[in-house]
């Protein structure tokens, strides 16, 4: 009977447990490798429906370091180099969105586009973004090589 009252106990500690940091350490180690496009898709701001632009990133790959730092290589050979991070996000019901922030600079260092956007799916062989653009939404989606 004692190890009933306890069980409820052990739980809440559990949970406790787990902090805003531990949570981002758990997804950040998740994300170190290398991934490869499977699926990208757009949808204009304006427009009903998404495009399937996964042609545009075909052959493309990004590597997360352990340092936060990332190497991405399109499917036609030009590489490009940069910083992530992932950041947690919590709205007023306490529920928490994890962000990702990724840089990418050309070989002589100017900026050459940045990731602002939502993780929607990270486990240890699937990574699904959402990015925010200028002019709409772009999704990938990523396989782990």
């Amino acid at each position: 009977m004692r190890y009933t009252s306890v069980f409820p106990f052990l739980i809440l500690f559990f949970f406790a447990a787990c902090s805003i940091e531990d949570r981002i350490e758990r997804r950040e180690d998740r994300l170190l490798g290398t991934w490869q496009i499977d699926k990208a898709t757009f949808k204009d701001d304006n427009a009903l429906f998404r495009d399937n632009v996964t042609a545009e990133f075909r052959g493309d790959i990004v590597t997360f370091l352990p340092d936060n730092t990332l190497l991405y290589e399109t499917g036609s050979g030009v590489l490009f180099d940069g910083f992530w991070v992932i950041s947690a996000v919590r709205d007023l019901d306490d529920d928490t969105e994890f962000t990702l922030d990724a840089d990418f600079f050309d070989f002589r260092g100017r900026p050459a586009f940045q990731w602002l956007g939502t993780i929607d799916r990270l486990n240890n062989n699937s990574l699904n973004v959402t990015v925010f653009e200028r002019g709409g939404v772009l999704q990938l989606r990523w396989d782990k090589l």
